[in-house]
């Protein structure tokens, strides 16, 4: 039982150092004019922090978690640049992790897919010389079973080299990152020691170690010693921590965690410096002993009267002191002078403390709620109660906040980043020139679509979010409008999410007119210069799913559908308002409507259907318009998205079995498919929100797409299907692309997600070989005649059959080639019929008959000593003449390769009929007068012909055709003198025979009437055998000549 190759070999990585060549590329050859883009990440706009461990400040940089990538932001003055750091789930580290100190004794995690020691990562020698593209990090790819992680935590080190980031999820990683590249997406080091999520990282202030804590089902907190100069990691010490932790902080040479009803210090202790001398004789006996790994030794924190409070932040003071906020408002003072750690409780607030950050002896508290309090330290730890300094109010929570050199930064509810100047603080009624904003957009985001140039505003796309918030945007990430679309809610309640929202969102030509479609059906247009609704119609019953626009210089029609399985067509009449034209039903939900031109409609729907609609009107009323069916194009599976190519003519449809069709509209046909797969071509995807887009400089059209099989952003070449290229940075699903055309007539693609991010992409000319090392070049090929393939061009039968084989000469004496059929099964009906050649054949008087004809010989000598054959096998299959010889036996012609019907065929028929001729003349069988007469007429008819087209075609040689004729005729002509001679000497044996009998009996009897009846019949006894001989020698012989 034969299995079924995974595919799974392919995806595990090679350990070893050598590079290899694929035995097989499994990318198809792309050919000349193939579409080539890279997509580059180049702003990302909002973020996914909700805690101050996944924020942090250094220098003039910060940084904060944005899905799966770390936004790092230079400031300068009143500019900032955005940096990106992020790796795929294959990306293969730099360095490898050392884990030689690695305590067998002490508890070990389990390895994993993607972890560390299983990896060998390049040397610095070798990270600038080119790889195999199936063997470098960045270009492997990643199934559907290793999933993008998000980003939870960040830490910077305090000298601004390295940036240490820890992910969510099953088996996350630690990765170390150096901040000295610009952008990079592969990490120094790769840590894959925790199990269940990380929660916090931390730097010590040296920047020689590097902490990493699990979250509580992780339960592991590991200290790793940092070599300062590379950024390699090695284990140090590690212990279990099983608590709700919120984050840690290092105070000195101390580790201090806190949390949910948790405060623990944790000691660091480095081992006695050893004489170089020492060092190498204690390694010499390390290698034959190994030495166990010391444990992190911990203190818990006893919290007296805070036993229930939750720690949320804290701010380190100096080596010996920090202070710790609970979310109930406490502000303690954690002492560890003379190593006795005490937590006293200084100062209680009004409200619960989300961050802080100290600077200049002052202290910066923020909450959830807005409040924000300046706090004296010196006063605060005196227990002054004058400690208070300042307090404001901001108009959104606040979730973290650090300061630069000048500036504070705060991260805000709303997932938007201010920068402010060094006197502004949030909630004072500063103007906005005051902060430098980096706004985001709140909530989770459902769409996003193009807004056509030019338009008021300036705005490059708009995008909305369930609430009915519509936001217009620049590709500078610069918020240019904002306004809401009213959303009723039918079931208002305190503690229930809003059942209804905003599904759909399309816009007008310049962004003038906004239509909308909601959970309950509603169809609404809103106007944005007067930001009040237009129309509110019950478009359908339940979802509206689908909304498209078709806007030109006489009319404008929108056609919706929704999951009532019901598309409605609308016109917009002279006074501006849009008129019910039209309800189209379907007996499935409708996926998609997309109008290309003025006269079509196109609809996709769940039951594997593609449909195309002409819009009428009427005559002398232009705008009464009606949707009518003209095709109905079937497809392989349910489709989940569609567009219309650059040429209007052909519409692409992407279908659940992860392929993409491409359908011609005007005449329904498939014209192509193919599979969303990836860059090696091993895992495909289904593929939503499909565009067709063409850059101004290429002619290649190509296919823009997202998937959430893998949150991915992909780029297809749209005439060949081809892969170009894939990006991630989303972590929940991704709800939209689209394709925006900047001010320097290069293309965007801009993505948005539920996670609140957007993320703008550059569509960048491939890098040459001597570029970036992020994606290695493949080899140049050598050119040498050496190493090209061999030359190949086998000839199929039918281009064989093209080709005229040459004709022998007559002196041959030979038939052309044959090719034996399969008789049909009427010839084997009973015993006797296909006994009666061979018997014939072996008692024929005439043997020349036989042995004049090519390729036959008699069966005696072969079948002399052959049992007789079953009665079972002669009904199966009827022996002939050429089959009982043991050579010559030809092989069957196959007709399909030559062409039914062709001049070729109906030669080769006739000479099989005439070959079955000859052989059913050895037979005794009678043949009728009007029978010879009428083939003596068709074979000279035939021989006229044969010469005729010679003469025209003068392909072939006169004498040859004479030959071949006058063989064939006087054969032919033989036979059947031969056989009229037999049948009548045949007859004259009998009547002489009967005659005989006649007259002896007439003379026993003694009757001179006999006499007399003898007498008179003589003649024509002699007569009869000269007429019989008459057919001899008349004209068949010397005409057929």
């Amino acid at each position: 039982m034969s299995s079924t190759p995974s595919n799974r070999l392919k995806l595990t990585p090679s350990n070893s150092p050598f590079l290899h060549r694929s035995s097989r590329s499994p990318v198809r050859s792309r050919p000349t004019n193939f579409f080539d883009a890279r997509l580059s990440l180049k702003r990302v706009i909002g973020t996914t922090c909700s805690s101050p461990t996944g924020f942090d400040t250094v220098q003039s940089s910060f940084a904060y978690i944005a899905g799966g990538a770390v936004v790092v932001v230079d400031v300068e003055g009143d500019h900032y640049s955005q940096r990106f750091y992020r790796a795929r789930p294959t990306a293969v580290p730099v360095y490898s992790l050392s884990l030689q100190n690695y305590n067998t004794a002490t508890p070990t995690s389990t390895p994993k897919a993607n972890d560390s020691r299983n990896r060998v990562a390049p040397s610095l020698r070798d990270s600038y010389s080119y790889h195999d593209w199936s063997d470098s990090p960045t270009s492997k790819t990643w199934t559907s079973r290793e999933r993008i992680k998000a980003a939870t935590c960040l830490a910077l080190s305090s000298d601004g080299r390295f940036l240490a980031v820890g992910e969510t999820g099953y088996s996350p990683r630690v990765l170390i990152f150096n901040l000295q590249d610009s952008s990079s997406d592969i990490p120094l080091v790769s840590i894959s020691e925790h199990n269940f999520g990380v929660k916090a990282v931390a730097w010590s202030e040296d920047g020689r170690y590097l902490s990493s804590l699990g979250a509580a089902n992780d339960g592991f907190l590991y200290l790793w010693k940092i070599d300062t100069r590379t950024g390699a990691a090695k284990l140090f010490q590690q212990n279990r921590c099983t608590a709700y932790v919120r984050g840690m902080v290092w105070v000195g040479s101390n580790l201090v965690t806190f949390g949910v009803r948790h405060v623990k210090v944790w000691r660091v202790e480095e081992p006695p410096a050893i004489s170089p001398i020492k060092q190498k004789f204690l390694q010499d006996n390390m290698l034959s002993t190994p030495q166990p790994q010391r444990t992190l030794p911990g203190r818990n924190i006893l919290l007296g009267s805070l036993l229930d409070a939750t720690f949320s932040c804290a701010a380190v003071i100096d080596e010996s002191r920090s202070i710790l906020c609970s979310e109930s408002g406490d502000v303690c003072v954690l002492d560890d002078t003379n190593r006795q750690m005490k937590l006293t409780r200084v100062m209680g607030l009004d409200f619960g403390v989300s961050c802080m950050s100290l600077r200049d002896g002052a202290l910066y508290i923020g909450s959830k709620a807005g409040q924000f309090t300046t706090l004296k330290v010196d006063a605060l730890l005196d227990g002054s109660s004058n400690a208070v300094l300042s307090q404001t109010k901001a108009s959104s929570g606040l979730l973290a906040t650090g300061f630069l050199s000048d500036k504070l930064i705060t991260i805000d509810s709303r997932r938007s980043i201010d920068i402010w100047k060094s006197d502004s603080l949030p909630g004072q009624a500063e103007p906005d020139e005051r902060r430098i904003p980096i706004p985001g957009h709140g909530d989770a985001i459902l769409g996003v679509q193009a807004l056509s140039r030019p338009n008021d505003l300036e705005a490059s796309y708009f995008t909305w979010s369930g609430s009915g918030k519509i936001t217009l945007w620049d590709l500078d990430g610069r918020i240019k409008s904002t306004f809401d679309i009213p959303v009723e809610q039918t079931h208002p309640g305190v503690d229930s999410e809003p059942q209804n929202q905003l599904t759909v969102v399309r816009a007008t030509k310049g962004g003038k007119q906004f239509i909308a479609g909601d959970k309950l059906g509603v169809l609404k247009t809103f106007d944005f210069a007067t930001k009040e609704c237009v129309s509110e119609t019950k478009a359908h019953s339940s979802d509206c799913h689908s909304i498209a626009i078709y806007e030109d210089e006489c009319k404008c029609l929108i056609v919706s559908s929704g999951r009532d399985r019901t598309a409605q067509l609308f016109h917009r009449n002279e006074d501006g308002i849009f008129e019910h034209l039209q309800t189209l039903e379907f007996p499935a939900r409708v996926v998609q409507v997309v109008i290309p031109s003025e006269d079509k409609l196109l609809t996709c729907s769940l039951d594997r259907t593609l449909q195309v609609h002409d819009l009428v009107t009427k005559e002398g009323e232009p705008d009464v318009i009606a949707a009518i069916s003209s095709r109905t194009i079937p497809l392989k599976a349910s489709p989940t998205s569609m567009t219309v190519g650059s040429d209007d003519k052909s519409v692409y449809v992407s279908l659940l079995d992860r392929s993409v069709s491409v359908c011609d509209i005007t005449t329904g046909r498939l014209v192509s498919s193919f599979k969303g797969t990836d860059e090696g071509g091993i895992e495909s995807v289904v593929l939503d929100s499909l565009i067709v887009g063409q850059c101004h400089r290429r002619e290649s059209p190509f296919l823009l797409a997202m998937s959430n099989t893998d949150k991915s952003v992909r780029l297809y070449d749209a005439q060949t299907g081809f892969f170009v290229d894939r990006e991630w940075g989303h972590t929940e699903s991704i709800n939209g692309v689209t394709l925006v055309d900047d001010e320097d007539r290069t293309r965007k693609v801009v993505s948005v997600g539920s996670d609140g991010t957007l993320m703008v992409w550059s569509m960048d000319p491939p890098e040459p070989q001597g570029g970036s090392t992020s994606r290695d070049p493949s080899p140049v090929k050598d050119l040498t005649a050496s190493s090209r393939p061999p030359l190949r061009r086998v000839l199929s039968k039918a281009e064989l059959a093209e080709f005229q084989r040459s004709t022998p000469t007559a002196s041959g004496r030979r038939s052309p080639p044959r090719s034996l059929r399969k008789r049909p099964s009427r010839y084997g009906l009973t015993p006797s019929t296909f006994k009666t050649p061979v018997q014939a054949a072996q008692a024929s008087p005439n043997g020349a008959i036989a042995e004049d004809t090519p390729f036959r010989r008699t069966s005696s000598g072969s079948r002399s000593g052959s049992p007789p054959v079953s009665p079972k096998a002669k009904v199966a299959r009827r022996p002939s003449l050429p089959a009982l010889s043991s050579g010559n036996v030809r092989k069957r012609s196959n007709g399909n390769l030559r062409g039914f019907g062709t001049v070729n065929m109906a030669t080769e028929q006739a000479c099989r009929t005439l070959r079955a001729y000859r052989k059913k003349l050895a037979s005794s069988e009678p043949i009728s007068q009007e029978l010879l007469a009428e083939l003596d007429q068709e074979l000279r008819l035939t021989a006229a012909a044969l010469g005729d087209r010679a003469i025209r075609s003068k392909a072939m040689n006169e004498t040859v055709l004479s030959g071949l004729l006058d063989q064939y005729s006087e054969r032919l002509v033989s036979m059947l003198d031969e056989k009229l001679r037999l049948s009548y000497r045949d007859r004259s044996r009998s009547r002489s025979r009967d005659r005989e009998s006649r007259r002896a009996s007439d003379q026993d009897r003694g009757t001179p009437a006999a006499e007399s009846r003898d007498g008179d019949s003589c003649p024509e006894d002699e007569r009869r055998p000269r007429t019989a001989e008459a057919p001899s020698s008349p004209s068949p012989s010397s005409a057929t000549r």
